[in-house]
C-alpha cells in the first residue's frame, strides 16, 4: 500500500489561532487529532465491514492511530489476510465451515483440540498439504481507507473549529474546570 498523505490549508481557521495561547492551540490540535483518527476508524471499518461481510469489531483492531509527535498524527491500516475463525464461531457444515456469514468448501477445524480455533483446508490431492484459511480483503480495504482519507480535511476542520471554540468558552471562564457550564 503507498503512503497517503493528507495536507491542509488552516487559512480557514487561522484567525480563530489568534485569540488564543499557543498552548491551548496545541491541546485543541491534539484532541482534533484524536477525534478524526477515531472518526476514520469508523469510517473505515463501516465501509470495508459493508462490501466484505466482516464484522467491524475485526477491522477494528486492524487499525492503530500513532501521535508521531506533538503536531503529527498517523493511521495504520493491516492488510494482512483475516483467519477464518476470527470472522466468527466456526461451524462444521455438510460442505465445510460456515464463519460469520463465509462460507468455506472442504474446510475444517480440529474440533478435538481446538473447536473454535484454525480452520484448514487441503491444498492439494495429497493428506498432508494443508493450510490455514484466509481471507483476502486488502483490495477492499485500501479503496476504502482512501476513500475515507479524502474526506479528512473536511472532517478535520469541523472538529478543529468545535476544538477551537471549546478553548474559547474555557479561556473566557464560561466553562469551569470539568467541562460544564
Amino acid at each position: 500500500m503507498d503512503p497517503i498523505n493528507v495536507e491542509l490549508d488552516t487559512r480557514k481557521v487561522a484567525d480563530l489561532f489568534r485569540a488564543l495561547p499557543p498552548s491551548a492551540m496545541q491541546a485543541a490540535w491534539r484532541r482534533t487529532l484524536r477525534k478524526v483518527s477515531t472518526w476514520v476508524k469508523g469510517q473505515v471499518a463501516k465501509t470495508v465491514a459493508k462490501s466484505t461481510n466482516v464484522p467491524q469489531k475485526v477491522l477494528r483492531q486492524r487499525l492503530y492511530f500513532f501521535l508521531r509527535s506533538r503536531d503529527v498524527g498517523k493511521v495504520w491500516l493491516g492488510l494482512n489476510p483475516l483467519q477464518a475463525n476470527r470472522l466468527g464461531t466456526p461451524r462444521q457444515t455438510r460442505r465445510g465451515i460456515t464463519a460469520g456469514k463465509h462460507r468455506f468448501a472442504g474446510a475444517w477445524t480440529m474440533a478435538q483440540r481446538a473447536p473454535t480455533g484454525p480452520v484448514f483446508q487441503r491444498t492439494g490431492k495429497a493428506r498432508y498439504p494443508i493450510a490455514e484459511v484466509k481471507l483476502e480483503w486488502d483490495d477492499p480495504g485500501e479503496a476504502a481507507f482512501r476513500q475515507i482519507a479524502a474526506q479528512v480535511e473536511a472532517r478535520l476542520l469541523v472538529v478543529l473549529r468545535q476544538e477551537v471554540n471549546y478553548e474559547l468558552q474555557k479561556a473566557i471562564g464560561r466553562i469551569g474546570s470539568h467541562g460544564t457550564r
